[in-house]
């Protein structure tokens, strides 16, 4: 048995963990999960003169024990632009971003928010949130992260 569990985590491409919760990947608005929720940790997002010009939010439902990312801008996106965030549980590195099955997609010109699905992250799991800010054709970018929780 030792045997083969070695050589299952030597062969690339093989997860040596990933979990599967029945919340993973679900819209927070799944089973009323939103209603529960709270801002665990957020960052601002900012330009190159330090300003700020929107935020990335890690939120968690204290009713179905999952978080999930959201990114708001302050203005709505301008021409050429876009925005995403990511949520990513830090025990098995599972990440999902606004644009996976049951978020609501990038922010495009003229919006202003995007959320990611959910990860269960009940300790001892934990999770941050992720964004960037970026424009489709010159490829300049601002990211930001949010502690764990």
């Amino acid at each position: 048995m030792f045997l083969m569990t070695v050589l299952l985590f030597a062969v690339p491409g093989f997860s040596a963990y990933a979990e599967n919760h029945s919340y993973d990947g679900k819209s927070p608005y799944y089973n009323n999960c939103a209603s529960s929720a709270t801002t665990k940790a957020y960052t601002n997002l900012l330009n190159g003169n330090n300003e700020k010009f929107g935020k990335v939010e890690l939120k968690f439902s204290s009713t179905c024990k999952t978080a999930w990312a959201k990114i708001t801008l302050d203005k709505p996106a301008a021409s050429d632009w876009n925005a995403n965030a990511w949520i990513k549980r830090n025990t098995d590195g599972k990440q999902l971003s606004c644009d996976s099955s049951g978020g609501n997609g990038r922010v495009l010109v003229g919006q202003t928010s995007c959320y990611t699905p959910m990860v269960y992250d009940l300790d001892p799991r934990s999770s941050y949130a992720f964004g960037k800010y970026y424009n489709l054709k010159t490829g300049a970018y601002t990211y930001a992260y949010t502690s764990s929780y």
